[in-house]
């Protein structure tokens, strides 16, 4: 590989170091190539340590070692979210801040309690640090503040990672919150830091922790080389895609590059909607990237919010028609709430159960499952979830005292255990005629529209292999709930993102870290608009750095779907 002289004083340079550019300059390149060069001079036990925020950028990053690292190099390269390793630290370490063995409370779980706890945001932080330190039980939110306790207050600690990471590497660095840059400040007293950060990505400043001032930080502290690779972009160098997102954040002129298409909609009654047109957009991009490239493209559709992004999933599902003739269903994955799924997918779980449960103790299980999955919803901002959940509630107890039940939910869930469910171990077969039975209220319906998601977010392999140990060999799957949420939940930690789909479909904070082939930006007509002559100055530049996040997905080309009084979205000559 020919490296310019920038890059090789990257290579050459022997403390710490700052790399600032923009999407698709190099920055992940260099920084394994960096990598690369450390392992040939480490100790056989010495690892060098990746940390990205997203298990969408640990596999991009992880796909790019493949022509850049031996097999052997790969091996000791370790790419992790920042998450799973303040988990390892935790969970190995944490006896010495409590005294005790330390547990991982799972975010599902962490809901529940949540949704039952009866204060104040503030009150409901105190209560996760009272169990923290009285119980050595911790919250996801707790896991960053306590790894940097773990590594400030130890020295011991402190020396065993730097030992075993005597490199480590930070992407998107401009993004950390304070808990996290205190880890990577205190590793980089023995360890070696490289920072890995685009100023103009920062879109996670409505976060709490997130400093504006993180890069400044890092000069002042680790006082690094700095290296500017924001002229470069390799991931779109002919289309002008990069230059474009740039005029795009900073309001300035710009002509619209032949990669940049847009399709407007009216909205005028009659009119095709702007999902319907999405549907169009979507066809003609992968036919045209088709032509071009010679082979299946990946094509990626943004909007601002999941409620648009959902609704444009449920129309390009099914068939169309127009005009212009038909529009076939597009298959794809939708990005959208795992933890909401996951939640709808305990209550399938609890189903596989009832061949082996009495009547009583199969549906109360069930009903406790459908009555947490609201607890989910509400403490993710569905308000009207509480008194679902007090419904479902008064069933159990109902049915406990054999009492007469007015819950639609709770009838019809007893209506299908009367019925009778014959499962035959074979957990994907299995699974799906559990999950029929979640048809007839409108509880059970909004339960099967979430569960369908975890076919889309591809936890198939995952439940199919815990539920196939969890099978009795006769008819039911023993204490099913409680193996799928133990695989949902290493899962969303650690495992690996999984393969990019021909379609995906994500709200444009999701799809930080990822590339496509071509993506299509939608704004909505009422809701989701991507600039209102209304909003603040501040709202309005927080828009604009993720419209660029968005537009630099793309290596090729990016199509706009815009009501017909959309603003510009740069200014003017």
């Amino acid at each position: 590989m020919e490296l310019d002289e920038t890059r090789r004083a990257i290579l050459a340079c022997t403390g710490h170091v700052l790399i600032e550019g923009g999407p698709g300059c190099g920055k992940t390149t260099i920084a394994l190539l960096k990598a690369r060069q450390a392992l040939e001079n480490l100790q056989a036990e010495q690892r060098v340590l990746f940390l990205s925020f997203s298990r969408a950028a640990v596999r991009q990053i992880t796909d790019r070692t493949g022509g850049l690292l031996t097999r052997s190099a790969r091996a000791r390269l370790e790419v992790r979210t920042f998450h799973a390793f303040f988990l390892e630290v935790v969970r190995s370490h944490g006896r010495l801040l409590t005294g005790q063995p330390s547990s991982f409370i799972t975010p599902d779980r962490e809901r529940e309690l949540r949704a039952d706890f009866n204060g104040t945001k503030d009150a409901w932080r105190a209560e996760c640090e009272r169990m923290a330190v009285d119980e050595g039980q911790y919250v996801f939110d707790q896991l960053a503040p306590t790894a940097a306790m773990l590594l400030e207050g130890s020295a011991a600690v402190r020396a065993l990672y730097s030992s075993i990471y005597p490199l480590v590497i930070v992407d998107e660095f401009q993004d950390t919150n304070i808990d996290q840059w205190r880890a990577v400040k205190t590793l980089s007293r023995a360890s070696t830091v490289m920072c890995l950060a685009d100023p103009d990505q920062r879109i996670y400043g409505h976060i709490e922790g997130v400093d504006e001032e993180r890069i400044a930080h890092a000069v002042a502290h680790l006082e690094p080389t700095c290296f500017d690779l924001s002229q470069d972009n390799y991931r779109s160098p002919e289309g002008g895609l990069l230059e474009y997102a740039n005029a795009v954040l900073r309001n300035s002129p710009s002509p619209m590059p032949e990669s940049v298409k847009t399709f407007t909609y009216q909205q005028r009654f009659g009119a095709l909607p702007a999902e319907v047109v999405t549907h169009q957009a979507i066809l003609a991009l992968r036919n045209h990237l088709r032509g071009e490239l010679g082979r299946e493209a990946t094509v990626a559709v943004l909007a601002t919010t999941n409620g648009l992004v959902g609704r444009v999933s449920e129309k390009i599902s099914v068939e169309n028609v127009t005009a212009r003739g038909e529009l076939p269903p597009i298959d794809h994955d939708l990005h959208w709430d795992p933890e909401l799924a996951a939640a709808a997918g305990f209550v399938v779980a609890s189903l596989l159960e009832w061949p082996g449960l009495a009547r009583q103790e199969a549906v109360t299980r069930t009903l406790h499952a459908v009555a947490d999955f609201y607890r989910t919803k509400f403490t993710r901002g569905t308000k009207g979830a509480r008194p679902t959940i007090q419904t479902v509630e008064r069933a159990i107890t109902a049915f406990a005292d054999g009492k007469p039940l007015r819950s639609k939910t709770a009838k019809t869930l007893i209506a299908a255990y009367d019925m009778g469910m014959e499962l035959i171990g074979q957990p994907v077969t299995d699974w799906q005629e559990a999950r029929s039975r979640l048809q007839g209220s409108a509880e059970l319906n909004e339960l099967f529209k979430q569960v369908r998601m975890l076919r889309l977010l591809k936890a198939t392999d995952v439940l199919a292999l815990a539920l196939t140990q969890a099978w009795d060999g006769t008819t039911a799957y023993t204490d099913a709930a409680a193996t799928v949420r133990r695989a949902l939940a290493a899962d969303q930690l650690s495992a690996p993102e999984q393969d990019t789909a021909a379609v995906s479909l994500m709200s444009m904070h999701r799809s930080k870290g990822k590339e496509f082939d071509g993506v299509i930006i939608v704004e909505g007509a009422y809701h989701s608009r991507l600039l209102d002559a209304e909003w603040d100055s501040e709202r309005t530049q927080a828009n604009r750095r993720l419209l660029r996040v968005a537009i630099t997905r793309a290596r090729h080309m990016v199509v706009f779907v815009r009501p017909e009084d959309g603003l510009p979205l740069t200014g003017a000559p």
